[in-house]
């Protein structure tokens, strides 16, 4: 077995000894990393996904040990730090870094998988058959078949299908690997972080006061809003603001309702506040959204 070497905590992401394949701001692809720590801490709102090509890795982080290596696939939310790491002579990985935007326009209804998966152990690790690291490595193939000819470079919505697929599949991975004990043993703090994601994804109007959601976890809204920064880094307002943006996004861009139907199917008392709403968090109007800007 090859001898381990230590390596120290980097800053963002430096990019000089990686083979960067594509990197269009919500996605950047990146090959034959063979030092994990170069990756931490990523830029903010930065999602790390890593199948595992050969040796293996040792990081600990929040007090827990992680170890990551050939046919494993490592899934990591942002804001996640590395306090050591250690890995093999022969240690190679290839990732994808996705913003939290990108992985919720994509996984759309099925972002709440991710969501209490990811968040709540803070890093997976998964062990996947055979069949499923071939495929991922071939979804890594198409992925880097589309962009690396300059003079046929695919649409982006092209890249982006593919990626979507990745997530889903990471999405069925993880909603249907069997139960281990950390799993069976959710503190009473991360089951309610983890029902709090879900009423605001299953609510037809996410945007609601904290203390609609508090009150039907039983709970304080400065408690729901305390066990959000503590699993996610983020508080309870940040996220009902997150889900309710991908709603506006999703609709402006995707349907044909009208902006006053869009406003009021998300529970906005009137077009100026729907619109005041918008420019605060999307930086443009939602007509100006809507045709492609901002």
């Amino acid at each position: 077995m090859p001898n381990l070497s230590k390596n120290p905590q980097h800053g963002y992401i430096d990019f000089t000894n990686l083979v960067i394949e594509y990197n269009d701001g919500d996605v950047q692809v990146l090959d034959s990393v063979k030092d994990i720590t170069l990756l931490y801490p990523p830029k903010p709102m930065t999602n790390v996904i890593a199948l595992g090509l050969s040796g293996h890795s040792k990081m600990a982080t929040n007090g827990r040990t992680i170890e990551f290596g050939q046919g494993d696939l490592l899934i990591c939310p942002p804001n996640v730090r590395l306090e050591d790491s250690e890995h093999s002579d022969d240690f190679g990985c290839r990732v994808l870094l996705l913003s939290d935007h990108i992985i919720r326009e994509l996984l759309r209804d099925k972002v709440d998988v991710w969501h209490q998966a990811v968040y709540v152990n803070q890093m997976n690790v998964v062990s996947i058959s055979n069949v499923c690291n071939e495929e991922f490595m071939l979804y890594f193939s198409l992925i880097q078949s589309k962009i690396s000819n300059q003079h046929e470079r695919s649409p982006r919505e092209i890249l982006m299908s593919l990626v979507r697929i990745q997530l889903l599949e990471i999405c069925w991975i993880l909603a249907n690997r069997p139960e281990t004990e950390s799993n069976q043993r959710l503190s009473q703090g991360k089951i309610l972080f983890n029902r709090f994601l879900s009423l605001v994804s299953g609510s037809p109007v996410k945007r609601q006061p904290i203390a609609h959601y508090a009150s039907q976890l039983a709970i304080t809204p400065k408690y729901l809003t305390m066990l959000c920064l503590k699993y996610s880094n983020k508080t309870a307002s940040d996220w009902v603001i997150q889900y309710t943006i991908e709603e506006i996004r999703f609709y402006l861009r995707s349907s044909n309702l009208s902006i006053k139907e869009i406003s009021a199917k998300l529970g906005f008392s009137n077009m100026s506040h729907f619109g005041s709403y918008v420019r605060k968090h999307l930086g443009v109007s939602p007509s100006a959204f809507r045709h492609g800007k901002g």
